[in-house]
Parts: structure tokens; sequence; C-alpha cells
């Protein structure tokens, strides 16, 4: 498949995986990138620098596709110098495409830029589209309100924000949020866009740094079975809407701050019950596709489903033509 996308970024389908925190890390990454899509993992999952570059190595190792790492600005957490130490090792190591997330990338992306590293920024809205192409982004991914993790505030469907952002905004855009299956990612490109984000769906795989309980578990979450956590912190969340995320809802309505809430929504607190199976004592992102996914396969065999089943979609749409 020829897209902008494609060319930009030198990977056969417009597939891109969402980064995902401590569970989309090189065994998956590079499983997605070999199978022609674009692997992401995301840098801050890594306690240092020294890990970080550890993990490029790694995926170096496992595949020779291009490949990306998702640096995550979320004001809450971010710490600027520790940003930049990242940043640096991202350009010493000779990764070539960075995600960046959770606010204006700002004067972050500027050595990036300087390196010749092409920068997809991910967004909820127009406006901080066209604030991240200001500041020199290459690639925008829009984002629904269906997808998992930070979906934006002011909760407008992809279906929307999609077909605005292709004819409205100069560079490639990249579709996210409830794309699941070929279906879905025909039913976006027929928007405009350029490509897709991919996230949800690459969590029921043997490759994403997971527990089996985990996996087993997403299967059983309908469309309807998620929340958005973290409004009161103008971030909000959509996760599975378990006892835990009960419980963070419960400490925002009776006025919990951000410090409150921290030992709550920590990653690593939610990562960590995670692996051990406690499935109810941690936040578990997840967008509202996951009531779609009936089965955990391999990555590379999900993409490779994508694909034919886009081409099966195409057929049938010329098929309406035709008749």
């Amino acid at each position: 498949m020829r897209t902008k996308v494609t060319e930009l970024l030198g990977i056969k389908y417009p597939i891109v995986q969402g980064a995902m925190q401590y569970m989309s890390l090189a065994d998956l990454a590079a499983a997605i990138s070999n199978a022609g899509g674009l692997g992401t993992v995301p840098a801050m999952a890594f306690a240092n620098p020294d890990d970080l570059r550890a993990e490029i190595r790694k995926m170096k190792q496992l595949t020779d596709k291009p490949f990306a790492f998702n640096i995550s600005l979320v004001p809450e957490v971010v710490i600027p110098d520790m940003i930049f130490q990242y940043i640096d090792v991202i350009i010493e190591e000779g990764v070539g495409i960075v995600e960046t997330s959770g606010q204006r990338p700002g004067n972050f992306i500027t050595p990036l830029k300087d390196a010749g590293v092409k920068v997809i920024h991910k967004v909820t809205s127009l406006k901080h589209a066209r604030a991240a192409i200001k500041d020199g982004a290459d690639i925008i991914s829009m984002i629904g309100m269906e997808a998992g993790g930070h979906p934006g505030m002011e909760q407008v469907a992809g279906s929307i924000l999609w077909a605005k952002a292709a004819e409205e905004l100069e560079v490639p855009v990249l579709a996210g949020g409830g794309i699941v299956d070929g279906k879905s990612f025909y039913a976006a490109m027929a928007l405009g866009v350029d490509g897709v984000l991919v996230s949800t769906r690459f969590l029921a795989t043997p490759e994403v740094n997971a527990s089996e309980a985990y996996r087993q578990a997403l299967l059983q979450v309908p469309e309807n079975g998620t929340v958005l956590t973290m409004k009161s912190l103008k971030n909000a969340m959509r996760v599975a809407n378990n006892a835990f995320a009960q419980k963070i809802l419960a400490a925002e309505a009776e006025g919990a701050t951000l410090k409150d809430l921290m030992p709550l929504i920590s990653g690593r607190r939610s990562y960590e019950a995670m692996i051990e199976g406690r499935l109810d004592e941690g936040q578990m992102s997840m967008g509202q596709g996951v009531g779609r996914i009936h089965d955990i396969k391999p990555a590379g065999q999900i993409i490779e489903e994508f694909i034919s089943e886009f081409r099966t979609c195409h057929q049938a749409m010329a098929q309406l033509i035709n008749e």
C-alpha cells in the first residue's frame, strides 16, 4: 500500500502501533515492524537512559525495518532534563522516527528535527494539531474519543476528527481510536487519512508484555465496558471499568488533588498489578474497540488480516458501484 505515511516512514503498510506504557516493548514492536507496519516502544517505560539504550539495541537485533520510540510529555509527570537525556540517547542510537504525545512538543522537538528524525505527534483536537505542526511535527495522529489511554477532554468521535484533519491539515494524518480490524481500517482510510494508529487490538497478542490473565480478561470486556478516569485533572484516561477505576472516580468526586491521586494513577502500579494478575487493582487502559476483539493472535497475523480484510472491503464497495 502506498500513502504519504508509508513513503515518509519507509514502511509497507500504513499501520502504526500505538505506544502502550510498559506493554509494547521490543518483542511486540519488532513483530509489527517485521510484518510491514511501524512498531513503537514507549521510551518512558525505562527507568534511565542506559535501559532505554539497551532496548533500542534490542530492537535493532529483532528487526531491520523502521521502528519508532514514543516520548510522553504528559504535563503531570514530565521532567524536562530527563526528557532531553532520553532524546539524546534516541538520537545517538540512530532511531529515525519518534512519536511525541501528552502536550505541545515545543522545544522538545527541536533536537529531533535537527538530527533528521521524523516526528509523529499525537493529539485529540485540530487546535493542538495545528500547534504541533507549527512546532515541526511531520505527521499528526488524530485520536477520537473511542481510544484507550488519553482521548482528550472534548470527546469528539474519531470519524469527525479524522475527516476534518484530512481536509484541513497540510501534513499526513493517522486515524486512531476504535480501529481493530480491516473493516475499521478501511472505514478510516475512506475519510481521507494517510494511515491508522492501532493500540488496543495489539493487547491481545502473545508478544505484548502482559500476563495471560490480562489477555483473557481483555476478551471479556464489552464495548461499553470502559470508563473515563482523571477528568478532574483535565487529562481523561479511558480504562476498563473495574473496581479500581471506580475507586479513582470516587476519589475524584470527593475532590482529590493530583498529589492524592498519584498513588492510584501511577502507571507502574497498574502495570505491576496487571503482570501479577491482580486485574482489579490497577487502571487497565483500553479503547472501546475492545468489544470487537474476540481472540489472541500473533501481531504479524493481525497485520496480515488487516490487509486481507481491507481488500475484501474494497471489493465489496467496488461491487456496489458496479451494480
